[in-house]
């Protein structure tokens, strides 16, 4: 469910400027194509960004498919890329005219808990300490 958050939230509005609110993409393709970006990493950042829905679903089906390690490694790569960016965002424009929508502060707070989830099906089911699920026993004898 924290998944489905956080690649929710980055459709949310990430920034408004008079009656147009920006989603995530639309904002750093703005960033893109007015070369506010520079080169380097930021500018690396920014045209992978479509990459953050993938990188949750990766985690999620690793976890479907019971490979509890790499799941938590996608989920973190996702977290620290999505939440990172969400969280810089919404934390650098605090003392700015800048008005920011929802849509930063949910992604980082979803990621928080997507990292959590991940974290905690790595130690509980890799571990063994799940609670298996019970075998089905023998069917009744209908006579």
């Amino acid at each position: 469910m924290a998944g489905a958050v956080v690649v929710v939230a980055t459709f949310l509005p990430w920034l408004r400027s008079g009656a147009t609110s920006r989603s995530s993409y639309e904002l750093l393709g703005l960033l893109d194509r007015l070369d506010i970006a520079p080169d380097g990493p930021i500018s690396t950042l920014v045209r992978w960004w479509p990459f953050v829905p993938l990188l949750v679903t990766v985690a999620v089906v690793l976890a479907w498919w019971r490979r509890w390690v790499a799941s938590l490694v996608a989920a973190v790569i996702a977290v620290i890329y999505a939440g990172g960016v969400g969280a810089a965002l919404a934390l650098g424009a605090r003392d700015t005219p800048i008005t920011l929508g929802p849509g930063p502060a949910v992604c980082a707070v979803a990621s928080l808990a997507f990292l959590f989830t991940a974290a905690w099906m790595v130690f509980t089911h890799a571990s063994g300490r799940a609670v298996p699920a019970p075998l089905a026993g023998p069917p009744a004898d209908p006579s």
